[in-house]
């Protein structure tokens, strides 16, 4: 049976946030009353959320944070954090169908504002300081932060799990979350045509991390270049033959030919003599010069190039 997360609404959040902001982390300790007098639940079949099951979440993310120096320091990353953070919520039943897939609570905004503001509020401040900007009131993109939504603290790595999870009989589940950055999970994560596909976001996550080392002597600002050219023609061809029809293998060929298409292009060596070549002017060394027809990623495929 469904477990209903209370819900807390934009227009309810609001006066919370400001009370956030000017708060110390020691303040901000719930204890064990985990509830709020104007959060709701969905009208919907299933049954409230325990006060155990509040509490189990919170203790597991709290002893994760503590141990990366909550609440007296901030480590230099937080990406480890984010991954126990990660294994946390995979774990945890609320979120979660019998069948492994996402409950319908998970997937509202409002249940995040809930956890993030009501259940985990010390946790959320300590990974997202405020920022005041003119006048006093609070930065949006911390607001972001609090509230649901991609951005939200908690929400994003759970998206990260509903994604880049590799599945429970691979014996690295967790890899992709552990070795992709920060910027690396927005690249992914904020292109829902590939990202709304688990087995599409597994298999583009594997190819970057694979392009990355591959030109690990490049700038990352290079490597982004390659990587938001594979990714257009990836969704271009995704107009054609839909992503998710395809079997595994085909799929994979696909992602890696696009980044191996791009990956060529930028590290292609420059001709020997360039002012030679330019001064030249007979038709014929002008053609040998033109680069030859791109042929369509689908047909360098199927044939092999």
């Amino acid at each position: 049976m469904t477990v209903l997360i209370p819900q807390i609404s934009a227009g309810a959040a609001e006066p919370l946030l400001a009370q956030l902001a000017q708060s110390s982390l020691a303040d901000l300790d719930p204890g064990d009353e985990l509830t709020y007098s104007q959060a709701i639940t969905q009208p919907t079949g299933g049954l409230p959320i325990a006060d155990v099951l509040l509490k189990q979440l919170r203790d597991s993310i709290l002893t994760a944070a503590r141990k990366h120096g909550f609440p007296e320091s901030r480590p230099t990353s937080f990406l480890p954090f984010e991954l126990v953070v990660a294994e946390v919520l995979a774990g945890w039943e609320p979120l979660w169908q019998a069948d492994g897939v996402p409950s319908g609570e998970a997937l509202r905004n409002d249940c995040w504002s809930f956890i993030t503001i009501v259940v985990l509020p010390d946790v959320a401040l300590w990974r997202w300081p405020a920022k005041s900007i003119e006048g006093g009131s609070e930065d949006r993109s911390w607001k972001g932060r609090m509230v649901g939504g991609s951005r939200n603290t908690f929400q994003r790595i759970f998206r990260r799990v509903m994604c880049l999870d590799r599945g429970a009989e691979h014996p690295d589940r967790w890899g992709l979350i552990r070795d992709l950055q920060e910027d690396d999970f927005s690249a992914i994560l904020e292109r829902p045509g590939l990202s709304s596909n688990r087995d599409i976001a597994v298999s583009l996550g594997e190819e970057y991390i694979a392009m990355k080392q591959r030109l690990s002597q490049l700038s990352a600002g290079r490597r982004q270049d390659v990587y938001r050219q594979a990714t257009k023609a990836i969704r271009a061809y995704g107009v054609v033959q839909p992503l998710d029809l395809m079997t595994a293998d085909n799929r994979t060929r696909l992602i890696q030919a696009a980044f191996q298409r791009y990956e060529s292009e930028l590290t292609a060596a420059p001709p020997s003599n360039p002012e030679s070549e330019a001064s030249s002017g007979t038709d014929a060394q002008a053609m040998s010069n033109k680069k030859p027809p791109r042929r369509s990623l689908l047909r360098r495929i199927l044939q092999g190039g």
